[in-house]
Parts: structure tokens; sequence; C-alpha cells
């Protein structure tokens, strides 16, 4: 049996997939949740990006990285595409923008082995993790507004939009959720 990833192999992989996207793609999910300070295990590595996942899987290629595309049905409200693979034991994803992202807004967050990558500002992944509207993105949410709660308001008018402010205010109101 083979011992888990450990975190020198997510940031290795973490890089190695900024590389290979370049400045069209930006760290966003669990990993972006951590950058911005609620520091949580996530076991997968998601970016969005600026570009066609035609490019996106060229760019994968380039850099000797497998992938596959996955397109949704937009009739049923899935997203339009999801490029999917493996690096260094954990899955990714690249999604497409699923709310307006301004680029020019991200953050660079140097990692401990020195090299840096481009991260979702903090109000884009609230909005992100709000339009996905799962209970770990709702927590995320939360946990995030703990450590930066100047955004609740703008947080709550985004929840108020999807339909989930009552939910949100919930976690936010659990003395468990610290």
């Amino acid at each position: 049996m083979s011992a888990p990833p450990d975190a020198r192999d997510l940031e290795h992989a973490v890089i190695r997939l900024a590389d290979a996207l370049g400045d069209a793609a930006l760290l966003i999910g669990g990993l972006a949740v951590s950058a911005w300070g609620y520091v949580r295990a996530t076991d997968d590595i998601d970016f969005v990006a600026s570009i066609p996942p035609a490019e996106v899987q060229q760019r994968l290629a380039a850099a000797g990285l497998a992938s596959h595309l996955l397109e949704g049905n937009l009739l049923d409200g899935d997203i339009p595409w999801c490029v999917k693979g493996r690096i260094g034991g954990f899955a990714f994803d690249v999604l497409p923008p699923l709310v307006p992202i301004d680029f020019d807004q991200a953050v660079t967050v140097r990692l401990a082995g020195r090299k840096s990558v481009r991260v979702v500002d903090l109000e884009t992944l609230l909005r992100l993790k709000l339009h996905a509207g799962g209970p770990q993105d709702l927590l995320d949410v939360a946990k995030l507004l703990r450590v930066h709660p100047g955004l609740v308001d703008r947080a709550r008018t985004v929840a108020e939009k999807y339909g989930l402010w009552a939910q949100l205010d919930r976690w936010l109101s659990d003395p468990r959720v610290r």
C-alpha cells in the first residue's frame, strides 16, 4: 500500500497545474479558501479558466497532463464544461467562470517552496461558493466571513439572490462555526 500524498505533493501539483495553465487560470475551491484564511482539508485542486476548454486541454497536454472534457447540459442547469484529470495523486478540475471574474483582481500567493500561484480574489471566491450553494460551500463562506467580517453585508446580498441567506445565516449564528 502506498503512502497518501503529503502537503509537498499537493503544492507541487498546484504549481504544475498553474504553470501549465498560465495567467488564464486562477486557483479556486478549497485551496483558495485556505489561502484566504480558513485552512481546511481538501483532496482536489480547482481552477477557473478564462480560455475555452479545448485550449485548457492543449495547455495541459503540452505539460504532459492527461485530461478529459465533460460538457454539461445548460438546459438542466449544469455548468457548461469541466476539464478533469489527475496529478500526483490528486484530482483536478478546471472550470469556466461561473460568476463574473476580473482576472486582474487575482492575488498572488507564495507557497512554501517559494513558487507562487494566482488565487481568485476573496469577493469572487465568496460569489463562486454561494453560486455552488452546497453544504461545504456554505460552511466555507461562513468560516471566511468569520475571518473577514467586513464582507458579511455583501455576502448577504449575493446569498439572498440565490435564496441561501437563511441557510448561511444559520451557519453564521452557530457558535460551533469559529
